[in-house]
């Protein structure tokens, strides 16, 4: 019997790392709270925003898929073209917590995300407010 299964050496390796990608993160650690001190600045879409839309709003039954609520794709490949859409005021750059966008996610009457899912953390909603006083760009 072969002692060493170089296979299975490799199979236990990439989970390992995969593991241990997922749970380090180099930058801050961001917990659901009241307040975010952290200061943020040159945003990216893809990288700051897009993850946050990800996990929060771009899953099934929600902005997704072929039928997304209230027509507002907010996948990967389309969330950007959908918030920048000229006229929807989707994003105010002037007044970011006047935009639909923001004050849909901060609605105590139609909270985003609804049916008692754990809204968005204080830092994310800090992120996203920054972004768009950045300019909202895609980048």
């Amino acid at each position: 019997m072969k002692l060493f299964n170089p296979r299975l050496y490799l199979y236990f390796l990439i989970v390992l790392l995969s593991v241990v990608s997922c749970a380090y993160n180099k930058g801050e650690v961001v917990t659901p709270s009241k307040d975010c001190s952290t200061t943020f600045s040159n945003l990216s879409f893809a990288k700051d925003i897009q993850p946050i839309l990800t996990t929060n709003c771009a899953i099934s039954g929600c902005h997704s898929g072929t039928t997304p609520e209230g027509n507002f794709n907010l996948e990967a490949s389309k969330a950007y073209a959908t918030l920048s859409k000229p006229g929807r005021g989707y994003i105010d750059v002037s007044d970011p917590k006047g935009s639909v966008f923001y004050s849909s996610m901060v609605s105590t009457s139609d909270p985003m995300p609804p049916n008692g899912r754990q809204a968005m953390s204080a830092c994310d909603l800090k992120r996203i407010e920054t972004w768009m006083r950045e300019g909202a760009l895609d980048n």
